[in-house]
């Protein structure tokens, strides 16, 4: 049986549109489908205008039924049994019309109602288009383009984080009634969305290292490694896995390093490396450099364009890619990125206040995606218990992904690898409600925490492995990270725009999203084990974040279908979504939604062709692309703040794009009064930091608060005795043993 199977959910979408809302408006709702359940979506008459050409609904609604009705009546009455009710689009639509979640809970009590509203900062309401979201936020100038200025970044952050924040508090929220019998609410907007992919990007200190300060104030400086080989194909390369620095090397033919990755990273001789490194690249075609490098075990992977990795034959061995017959065509779509299926029976539900209160994590991840997800559990009440080595995980010496992905937990440092640690894990195991872990396929074997002995032990539990490349298939040993998956999926290609080289985002954006995913698999798991009564084991990827990404794009008839693309000059999808030069350098962002705003902008500038076309790429491209041309002329007449006033007076969609810098972008973030007041910034102590700052919990879920999460950061082993003793019932002279033979670590006094 499927986690969801039963549940009737139904997407309240009128007045909204795709190109906007992008993931957000899509996603949620088709992953809840691919989980089993019953999924309407409501859309009004008539359809925007500038969806016409975006065709990424067809991938995003496959398994939904479209209900095209202005009737409330009508809207109503699906409404009145549902279980799940996702909610978008202006107030005046929603709450204006008797549809927001006062009104439908009071006749349904047991409703989950996720609703995703306008945002709203310091600097006001914006409407539901990603791309104004981020103009005003000023995320469009936190990644170097191909020419100076801002650009369209076409990382699809309000919509990918939009759509992880609703899934996660809508599976969230049905745990609690599985536990409890009422159901709640849950609010979110594509603001919150785009911070959502942030976590890592955005924080500030009182007195933290200035290595570590630096990276929040002005970002990272890292190389990306990607090179473009003989063929002129590109291969995107990482090697921070344990010899994989010095067997590069060696295949490259470079000089060996005398110090080794770490000290060459941090005096600058990794830069010089990798800036040499590309004519080496230079030599030899991209098909010969992955075997070389594969053999001798240094990760790489190709760069292709969104949709391209469709083709690949692991995607259908691990259930990415979906076959699909549609009106004579033949379809493949991105798969869902969670699969859940039962173990073994389960133990007794768990009681306890809040959203997950009462529940019990053992979180063995490392790096970013395995820690956020635990973190993300944190934050809707759970305990987590991290488990690490003594020394601390590989990325406590990066301090973002800390401050991103350990708050809230618990930290129990063990030596997995030690013998004595054996009766430790095991009791850790028996404890927990859910199992965590990121590890490779087969360490988890090795270290003793493998689903079978979870099972063994503890046949309740929800045992989640995210992992890379997925536990099976032809690429399942393969190593993944970040850049490896920006690379594949697609990720780089879009963002550089037609025809440039691949950009890669800086803030690890496919980590990020791979958390959220593994999260709501985690609570997709949680829902099945109460409705079931059986253990469940789930799986998600990094590979199956990415690919949902970009999952509006998808194959017909052997053919990548993409939609709207970015230009060279990285401005947008055409004159009418798209960002525009003013004076004085001056930049901002257009939005054209329908015949009535066009007819509005030719008034401003008469020249415009009278004909709609706002998106490039379709049978009217050429006259798009003259519309681009007169408006790009035309806007320099006057500045950015000059024209969105104007723009805002004819009803035209615009914002000014704020010419931040890296400090300047995170100051507007930590600093909005608005952002403090709903808790999407929080300040707490902190032992090696002092006073900092950060995104806090992005979840807002109601009606029952619970007590909060726990604002903190564990130092490595600071809860060690106290989790061997309290929760795990040992005596003073067994934790003595443990120590004294240095399988755990206790944190002493002193900082670590």
């Amino acid at each position: 049986m499927s986690p969801c199977a039963g549940l009737s959910v139904v997407e309240l979408a009128a007045g909204t549109s795709e190109l906007g809302l992008g993931l957000a408006g899509g996603v949620p709702g088709m992953v809840l489908a691919d989980l089993g359940a019953d999924v309407v979506r409501v859309v009004g008459t008539p359809a925007p205008p500038i969806d016409a050409s975006v065709p990424w609904g067809r991938a995003w609604h496959r398994d939904k039924r479209i209900v095209v009705t202005d009737d409330r009546a009508e809207v109503l009455a699906l409404v009145r049994d549902a279980d799940v009710v996702l909610a978008y689009g202006p107030e005046t639509v929603v709450e204006g019309r008797g549809l927001g979640e006062r009104d439908l809970r009071a006749g349904n009590p047991a409703l989950v109602y996720a609703r995703c509203r306008p945002s709203r900062t310091a600097a006001g309401a914006i409407e539901d288009y990603g791309l104004l979201v981020e103009a005003r936020s000023g995320f469009c100038t936190q990644l170097a383009g191909h020419r100076p200025g801002p650009i369209f970044a076409d990382v699809r952050a309000p919509g990918v984080g939009t759509a992880s924040l609703m899934l996660t508090s809508v599976l969230a929220l049905l745990c609690r009634r599985a536990r409890t019998g009422t159901g709640g609410w849950a609010e979110t907007s594509l603001y919150d969305g785009m911070l959502a992919t942030l976590g890592c990007m955005i924080g500030r200190s009182e007195r933290a290292a200035p290595e570590i300060e630096s990276y929040w104030e002005k970002g990272s400086t890292f190389p990306n490694f990607l090179y473009r080989c003989a063929d002129g194909e590109l291969v995107q390369v990482w090697f921070g896995g344990k010899g994989m620095y010095r067997a590069l090397i060696e295949v490259l033919g470079d000089e060996p390093s005398a110090e080794g990755y770490y000290t060459d990273q941090m005096t600058g001789k990794l830069g010089e490396r990798a800036a040499r490194w590309a004519s080496f690249f230079a030599t030899r075609p991209r098909d010969e450099w992955i075997e070389r490098l594969r053999a001798a075990r240094v990760a790489c992977e190709p760069v292709f364009g969104p949709g391209e990795m469709l083709a690949d034959p692991h995607l259908a061995a691990i259930g990415l890619a979906v076959p699909r017959a549609d009106r004579g065509h033949h379809d493949v779509l991105v798969g869902s990125p969670i699969a859940v299926r039962p173990t073994a029976k389960a133990a007794a539900p768990v009681s306890g206040h809040g959203v997950l209160g009462g529940l019990r994590v053992l979180d063995f991840s490392a790096f970013v995606a395995g820690p956020l997800a635990a973190e993300v559990l944190a934050d809707l009440g759970a305990d987590v218990i991290k488990v690490e080595p003594p020394e601390g995980e590989a990325m406590r010496a990066a301090a973002y992904a800390v401050a991103a992905c350990q708050r809230g937990k618990r930290s129990l440092a063990l030596d997995l690898g030690a013998p004595e640690a054996g009766p430790v894990v095991q009791r850790l195991l028996s404890w927990a409600d859910v199992v965590l872990h990121n590890f490779r396929v087969g360490v988890a074997e090795r270290l003793g925490i493998d689903e079978e002995t979870v099972t063994r032990l503890n046949p309740g539990a929800v045992y989640c492995h995210a992992s890379a490349f997925g536990p099976s298939g032809p690429r399942a040993s393969f190593p993944g990270n970040d850049a490896l998956m920006q690379a594949v999926t697609g990720f780089e290609r879009a963002v550089g725009g037609a025809g440039n080289d691949p950009l890669a985002a800086t803030w690890i954006p496919i980590d990020m999203a791979g958390g959220w995913v593994a999260a709501a698999g985690v609570l997709a798991g949680l829902r099945a084990r109460i409705a079931q009564g059986h253990g469940q084991r789930v799986d998600t990827s990094l590979l199956g974040a990415g690919m949902l990404v970009h999952s509006g794009v998808f194959e017909r008839d052997g053919h990548v279908v993409r939609g709207p693309e970015l230009d060279a000059d990285q401005t947008g999808y055409g004159p009418g979504y798209r960002i525009y030069r003013a004076a004085g350098d001056t930049w901002l962002a257009l939005v054209v939604p329908d015949e009535r705003a066009w007819r509005a902008l030719r008034t401003l500038v008469p020249a415009l062709p009278a004909t709609y076309v706002p998106l490039r790429g379709g049978d009217a491209d050429a006259v798009a692309r003259e519309a681009e041309s007169v408006l790009a002329a035309a806007f320099p007449a006057a500045p950015a703040a000059e024209w969105v006033d104007r723009l805002h007076r004819h009803g035209v969609p615009a914002e000014p794009i704020e010419p931040l810098d890296r400090d300047g972008f995170r100051r507007g973030v930590l600093d909005d009064p608005v952002n403090r007041r709903m808790g999407r910034v929080v300040a707490y102590d902190t032992a090696d930091w002092g006073r900092f700052e950060q995104l806090g919990p992005l979840l807002r879920c109601g009606p029952e608060p619970g007590a909060g999460p726990r604002l903190m950061l564990p130092r490595v082993g600071e809860h060690t005795v106290e989790i061997l003793a309290a929760e795990l019932g040992m005596t003073g002279e067994q934790i003595e043993n443990l120590l004294t033979a240095k399988v755990v670590r206790q944190l002493d006094d002193s900082p670590a």
